[in-house]
C-alpha cells in the first residue's frame, strides 16, 4: 500500500496531447484526445463527451482505464474543485500531479473517471449537480465500452466537488436533482455505493464563510433574498436517510476556507441517519491538504489521505481479482 500512495504522489513526465477535440463517431461529435499512456498499462482519454446541452460547451470527462481483465471493473468518479467557478478534471488541489494520482487507481484495477462540470457563471444550482449525474449516467450507460461494474461506483469530491459529491450521494433520488434525460442514456437515478468527501461545503445554511461569495454566485442569488428552501435544497444534511452508501469524510483542522466543522456536521449527521460514516481530521493543515502557513503540497497528509481512499475502497468497491 505505501508504495502503491508514494507513486501515485511522484510527479511523472506527461506527453503532451493536443487540445482540440475530433470531430466524427456516430455517439457523439466530439472525441477524446489521443490516448495518453502511463505505468502499469493504464490509459488515459482526455476530453470524452458525456453530455451536449443546448446553449453549453460540450461536458467532458477524463478517463484512466485498467488494463484488460476479462471482467467488469468498479468505478471511482472524481469531481474537482475549485468553489463552482473554475478548475478543470485534472485539479485535485495539493498535488504536484494529480493525473498520475488518478492514473494510479486505474493501475489498481479501477475505471477512473475525473469530471468537468458547468461553472456558477454557466449555470446555477442544481446545474453542476446534474452535470455530474450525468455523467454516472452515460458511464453506466457505456458499461460494455469500458468493462465498467455498473454495480460499484464510488463517488469522491474536493472543495466545491465534495458538495457536489455528498449531494448526489444523499439525493440522487430527489427529484429537482435529476439530470435531463439524454439520448441513449438509460435515466436512472445516479446513485452510487460510497462518497469520498475531501474538505467539501456542507451546511449552506451557516453562518458566513470563506466561501460565501462563491456560495451565493453558485445559487444564483444573494444574503437575504435567495428563495426559501433554496439553500436547504443545496446541501445534503437535507437528504440524509439510513438508504444512504457508506461515506469517507478527510478534512484539515486548520482549514480556514471550509472550516472543518462542516465535515463534523456531515458525520453526525450521518451517523444519527445509522449511514456507515469514516471521518478523518488532520491536525494543522490547511484547505486542500496544504502546508501551514506557507501553502504547498503537504506529501505525508497527501499519502495519509491516498492510503485511506484506498482502504475505502478495498471495503465498498473491491477489485476482483
Amino acid at each position: 500500500m505505501r508504495m502503491f500512495v508514494s507513486a501515485m504522489i511522484a510527479a511523472l513526465a506527461l506527453p503532451t496531447a493536443p487540445s482540440m477535440a475530433q470531430r466524427d463517431d456516430a455517439e457523439s461529435r466530439y472525441l477524446p484526445t489521443p490516448a495518453i499512456p502511463y505505468p502499469g498499462g493504464v490509459e488515459s482519454q482526455r476530453d470524452v463527451t458525456y453530455a451536449e446541452l443546448s446553449g453549453f460547451r460540450p461536458l467532458t470527462l477524463d478517463l484512466y482505464l485498467p488494463p484488460k481483465a476479462g471482467r467488469p471493473h468498479p468505478v471511482l468518479v472524481f469531481v474537482h474543485g475549485g468553489a463552482w467557478l473554475h478548475r478543470t478534471a485534472r485539479d485535485g488541489g495539493e498535488f504536484r500531479d494529480f493525473p498520475a494520482v488518478l492514473a494510479g487507481f486505474a493501475a489498481r484495477g479501477y475505471v477512473v473517471a475525473s469530471v468537468n462540470y458547468r461553472f456558477s457563471g454557466e449555470a446555477k444550482f442544481p446545474g453542476a449537480v446534474q452535470d455530474v449525474g450525468s455523467a454516472i449516467q452515460w458511464l453506466r450507460g457505456h458499461a460494455a465500452r469500458y468493462d465498467i461494474d455498473p454495480a460499484h461506483v464510488v463517488l469522491w469530491g474536493s472543495s466545491a466537488g465534495g458538495q457536489i459529491a455528498t449531494l448526489i450521494g444523499t439525493g440522487c433520488d430527489a427529484p429537482a436533482l435529476q439530470p435531463p434525460a439524454a439520448k441513449g442514456v438509460t435515466a436512472l437515478p445516479p446513485c452510487v455505493q460510497g462518497v469520498i468527501d475531501w474538505y467539501g461545503l456542507i451546511d449552506f445554511e451557516g453562518p458566513p464563510s470563506a466561501v460565501s461569495k462563491a456560495q451565493y454566485a453558485y445559487l444564483g442569488c444573494g444574503p437575504g433574498n435567495c428563495p426559501p428552501g433554496l439553500a436547504r435544497s443545496a446541501s445534503p444534511l437535507g437528504y440524509i436517510d439510513a438508504k444512504d452508501p457508506p461515506f469517507l469524510i478527510q478534512h484539515g483542522t486548520a482549514d480556514v476556507t471550509v472550516s472543518p466543522q462542516q465535515s463534523v456536521q456531515l458525520n453526525d449527521a450521518l451517523k444519527a441517519a445509522g449511514v456507515p460514516v469514516e471521518m478523518v481530521l488532520y491536525p494543522g493543515v490547511a484547505h486542500g491538504f496544504a502546508k501551514v502557513p506557507k501553502g504547498g503540497p503537504d506529501d505525508a497528509v497527501n499519502r495519509q489521505a491516498l492510503a485511506k481512499v484506498s482502504e475505502f475502497l478495498d471495503r465498498i468497491a473491491p477489485v476482483k481479482r
